[in-house]
């Protein structure tokens, strides 16, 4: 066991979003009433189209931005322990930053000597970047720079990199976003790997159904809730639509596909059918009798 291993104490993650609003500068409302629970192995998706207010959600989750509300990780508010807890929580963001120069082993050696260098030795950190190149499936590419791989496998460095400090919730800004439709199959199915590793996995994603589709046209389980964001027309913040499982989900739209649920939620002006409102109601009071 590395010390990296020691420090989590191999407890499973929880992870609680309490958040009662979150306004921006001259108290513009962003969010309202954002109740959800998760806990280790849950492989989430988050859904809203724009202005739903899945970005504050996420930054307010990160504690970059202090929501009225709480954020509870493994019971702990994060909030007011920001700064121990904050780096048990990663985050991929949608645009890569990864240096184009240096190569795949030496980006993950460099960061595990930055998050686990006061817990394991050098040897135990570049133990765990072998582990790490090997449980994403890039050990291929350990030496090449990253200038010289494609898009997914830019990503799935990313995510490696993310992974070093064997953090318990793991946070992906469309990890989709750009690739084709093989590839985007491929790094969803590795999201889902990791949350059964006993992670929590949120990711925010407009293309969901390309990962839960299979090549005889059935569908399989890929995400164990589903969090639907939509825009109230009462004071045009983000409210919370539906948080449960994707089979629900399909139920509670009355849709055979995620994609479809933007749908029935969006506004008329984006196409959709503007029903938010009528979602959101549904939802309050099926959360309130259960």
């Amino acid at each position: 066991m590395t010390g990296a291993e020691k420090n989590t104490g191999g407890r499973g993650a929880s992870l609680v979003v309490d958040i009662k609003k979150e306004t921006a500068g001259r108290g513009r409302l962003l969010l309202k009433d954002i109740r959800a629970e998760f806990h280790a192995g849950d492989f989430v998706l988050i859904l809203g189209g724009s202005g739903t207010g899945k970005t504050t959600l996420i930054r307010a989750i990160l504690g970059e931005s202090r929501a009225e509300g709480r954020v509870l990780l493994d019971g702990s508010d994060l909030y007011s322990d920001l700064r121990r807890l904050r780096p048990m929580i990663a985050m991929v963001p949608q645009f890569l930053t990864l240096r184009r120069n240096d190569t795949v082993r030496d980006t993950l050696a460099d960061t595990a000597a930055l998050r686990l260098g006061r817990v394991c030795s050098r040897r135990e950190q570049l133990r765990r970047v072998d582990e790490v190149l090997e449980s994403i499936g890039i050990t291929e590419h350990a030496d090449k720079y990253i200038r010289q791989l494609s898009g997914g496998q830019q990503k799935k460095v990313a995510v490696a990199d993310q992974l070093i400090g064997q953090q318990s919730v793991f946070i992906c800004d469309e990890p989709d976003s750009g690739l084709d439709a093989a590839s985007r199959i491929q790094q969803m199915e590795m999201l889902g790997e990791i949350s059964r590793q006993g992670k929590i996995v949120i990711v925010i994603s407009h293309a969901p159904d390309d990962a839960v589709a299979l090549s005889d046209g059935s569908r399989r389980r890929l995400f164990s809730k589903v969090v639907v964001l939509a825009r109230s027309s009462a004071d045009s913040a983000g409210h919370l639509a539906f948080c449960g499982s994707t089979e629900d989900a399909l139920k509670f739209f009355g849709v055979r596909r995620l994609e479809d649920i933007m749908l029935k939620v969006n506004p008329v002006s984006e196409g959709g059918q503007g029903r938010a409102d009528e979602f959101i109601e549904r939802y309050r009071r099926l959360a309130g009798a259960s």
